[in-house]
Order: structure tokens, then C-alpha cells, then sequence
């Protein structure tokens, strides 16, 4: 359970900005199409899907090398 903790903590991370990204992208299209606000709400939208993505490519990582690690152990 300890050596998978980081893979946890990335999981959540991932899964929390996966959420609000799609929570709040329709809202925010909606308000630039319709309203004609400013672009930066989609810009931040993005980078919390880029959060997510990089988060879950961490997590890929991560568990590669604790399974290399592990066999190499034992």
C-alpha cells in the first residue's frame, strides 16, 4: 500500500482535474459564444486538461517503474 502511494495521490489529482474540466467547459463555451467574454476561461479549462493528461502519463510511469523495481527485488 505505501510503495503505491504516489500512484494514489496522481490518480486523484488526475480524476479531481478531469472532473472540473468537464464540469466547467460547457458553461464557459456557452459564456464565449453567447456572451463574448474573454478566451482565458477556455485557456484555463485546457491547462486543466493538460494536468490531467500529464498526471495520468505520470501515473503510467510511475507504475512501470515500481513493477521493474519489484521484480527486481524479488
Amino acid at each position: 500500500m505505501k510503495d503505491y502511494l504516489w500512484i494514489y495521490i496522481l490518480g486523484g489529482i488526475a480524476s479531481a482535474a478531469l472532473l472540473f474540466f468537464l464540469v466547467t467547459l460547457s458553461r464557459d463555451v456557452f459564456l464565449v459564444k453567447k456572451l463574448r467574454k474573454k478566451k482565458l476561461d477556455l485557456v484555463f479549462n485546457c491547462s486543466l486538461l493538460a494536468v490531467s493528461i500529464t498526471s495520468l502519463g505520470l501515473i503510467i510511469y510511475l507504475f512501470i517503474l515500481l513493477k521493474d523495481q519489484i521484480n527486481l527485488i524479488g
